[in-house]
């Protein structure tokens, strides 16, 4: 057609600022995501999809696709005629996550320490130098310093699997973050795995690790005990 460009099949729209546009499908999950994951949506919530289809003005099928992929990760529970439900925590669940985390994300810092680059101990210090104003800054500045970490180890496997266990811990680390004083804690957590990282010393790094994720699990175990 003459003075429009036609979009072709399979070829992604651009956004005003030339980046490919986000599909609905997307937008739903990230809003949904963020919102189960910072506990503005709690465990135990009932969704209705027609309701979120008026809230986020859109159609039925990405809203659907969305939780679809949320069910996948065990994040919503989907009820066949009767509902959605954001997935309860379960105590097992945490207990069980704290264990392989122990197992997997000390050594892991131990190898960080062995492997880590200069770019890698940059990106840790910008990450601790930067106010995180919020709950979902703190969880993405946390999310970015344990990433950071595995892909320091150099092993993609072993960051694919920490990857997928801090995503199942966010809800949990959410909670244990309602404690004001743990936030102080966890900074200075980070800051001591840091110190460990810089001086090239493994045993250190997973010592810290270790006190780390430790830490986690009493503070969580406090609150909901």
């Amino acid at each position: 057609m003459a003075g429009a460009e036609a979009v072709r099949p399979g070829v992604n729209r651009m956004s005003a600022r030339g980046r490919p546009a986000i599909s609905r499908n997307e937008q739903a999950y990230r809003r949904l995501k963020g919102d189960i994951l910072a506990l503005r949506l709690r465990p135990g919530d009932a969704l209705n999809e027609a309701a979120l289809c008026a809230e986020f003005g859109i159609g039925r099928t990405p809203v659907n696709k969305a939780l679809h992929r949320l069910m996948h990760e065990g994040l919503v529970r989907i009820l066949p005629r009767k509902g959605v439900l954001v997935q309860p925590l379960s105590m097992d669940e945490f207990a069980h996550l704290i264990e392989v985390r122990r197992l997997t994300e000390p050594p892991c810092a131990a190898l960080a320490a062995g492997r880590i680059g200069e770019d890698d101990l940059a990106d840790l210090d910008a990450l601790l130098a930067a106010p995180a104003a919020g709950l979902d800054a703190v969880l993405e500045s946390d999310r970015r310093f344990h990433e950071t970490i595995a892909r320091a180890s150099r092993n993609a496997v072993l960051a694919e699997v920490l990857s997928g266990l801090h995503g199942r811990s966010v809800r949990f680390w959410a909670l244990s973050l309602a404690t004001g004083h743990h936030l102080a804690e966890v900074a200075e957590e980070h800051a001591a795995i840091l110190r460990a990282l810089r001086r090239r010393r493994p045993e250190d790094a997973a010592a810290a690790m270790a006190a780390h994720i430790d830490s986690f699990a009493r503070t969580l175990a406090s609150r909901l005990g």
